[in-house]
């Protein structure tokens, strides 16, 4: 009878228990990481969609962060004939892991503000998304709005403040606690565009030297402001045959108790009592950004523009025919005078979040320019978007008397 003799390793078989065990642990954790990540993920998503309107969560998603270059160069990977011959690609370890990053937390490594925006809400409420880009836009230098000072807002000293419509084209400020004077057609024509200011006194740096103002948050005016571009404006678009109506109310002084955070709920008024008198084919509230000059500012022919940036408020709930409305702006100002716009951004809940575009589709918030730029650079930039302004009118005119002219019976 034979017996078989076994022996046993048990220095092997302590190391494949102590290699069981370290896998097993590097698995337990790498499980834990992921359920974290989903969790996390999941409770992100929905924190988003209870802060936002439902309408711009597409916005906040692949398509708002996916620049065009990017998709290109995402598309040339399976389609060879796609393949852009020379200049800079998107795709690159770099880029395609700070987009995946922002896709997936909203957080843009190449902006630090937007790593303490989840713990900052005021930052936070400064986030926006690129509906159409352009030359100029770059995504880490989104529009900018800040609270001015409480001295830069304050009521003028004057009982009855200083009237500067003498024109004929807008509105008279009114005075001090009551509200401004209803809106009366003092053309010769019905005006076809509105132009007014929520943030009135914006100012500018360069214009304010001789009041010892340095401090681009102290930009603020009552005199010299941006009601000053927005009558540039008006005055060059009614050279080019297009009558308009600007409204230069002095919200501080007119108001009482005067709330700036409430600033497009008193100019909501002005728009009311312009539409209740005309027709307008377009309107137009017309800002100053907050940005740096380096930000605001291009080169065109030699001499500096102050750049634009087009707004859109997606609280109101038919905000896509806004954006259409900027799309069509944005498109014709960077095919004739590339770099002066800066994009299409759409902001819910910034500032105000609808900007009483919900009165008319053909509505628009324009930042031009910012605290650095000066009138002259401001004035030119008006100019440019008269004209863009008039060829949209024109094309208008041209559509709907195409539609309306009846066609010429076939003998």
């Amino acid at each position: 009878m034979k017996w078989v003799a076994a022996t046993i390793n048990l220095s092997r078989v302590n190391r494949t228990i102590r290699r069981v065990r370290s896998v097993s642990r590097l698995a337990s954790l790498l499980a834990v990481c992921t359920l974290a990540c989903f969790i996390l993920t999941g409770l992100f998503s929905i924190a988003q969609n209870k802060g936002n309107a439902s309408s711009i969560s597409s916005m906040k998603g692949m398509a708002a962060n996916l620049s065009l270059t990017f998709f290109l160069d995402m598309v040339a990977m399976e389609m060879p004939f796609m393949n852009r011959s020379g200049g800079d690609h998107a795709i690159s370890p770099g880029s395609t892991a700070n987009f995946l990053i922002r896709y997936a937390t909203n957080i843009n490594m190449r902006d630090p503000k937007s790593l303490m925006a989840a713990e900052l809400p005021g930052l936070a409420g400064e986030s926006s998304a690129v509906l159409y880009s352009g030359s100029a836009t770059r995504y880490t230098d989104a529009p900018a709005d800040y609270m001015p000072a409480p001295q830069a807002i304050a009521p003028l000293p004057s009982v009855t403040p200083p009237n500067s419509n003498a024109n004929g084209s807008g509105t008279s400020n009114g005075s001090n606690g009551a509200s401004p004077p209803p809106f009366t057609e003092t053309q010769t024509k019905q005006p076809r565009v509105l132009i007014y200011h929520s943030h009135n006194r914006e100012s500018f740096l360069p214009e304010l030297k001789s009041k010892g103002i340095k401090d681009p948050d102290a930009a603020y005016d009552a005199e010299l402001n941006i009601t000053l571009v927005g009558k540039k404006l008006k005055d060059k678009l009614a050279g080019l045959g297009i009558p308009t109506m600007q409204t230069d109310t002095d919200y501080p002084t007119i108001e009482k108790g005067f709330n700036y955070a409430k600033s497009y709920a008193y100019s909501a008024k002005t728009v009311q009592e312009a539409m209740a008198a005309n027709q307008f084919d377009m309107i137009f509230d017309i800002h100053r950004d907050a940005l740096n000059r380096d930000r605001t500012t291009a080169k065109l022919n030699g001499q500096d523009y102050a750049q634009v940036y087009f707004i859109v408020g997606t609280k109101n709930p038919d905000w896509k025919q806004n954006a259409e409305f900027a799309a069509k702006l944005h498109a014709l100002l960077e095919e004739r005078y590339p770099g002066i716009s800066r994009g299409v951004y759409a902001k819910s809940s910034s500032g105000n979040g609808e900007y009483n575009q919900h009165f008319s589709p053909t509505s628009m918030l324009i930042e031009v320019g910012g605290p650095y730029n000066s009138l002259e650079e401001m004035y030119r930039t008006s100019d440019l978007l008269a004209d863009i302004i008039a060829e949209l009118i024109r094309q208008g005119d041209q559509a709907v008397k195409a539609n309306t002219t009846p066609a010429t019976p076939k003998p």
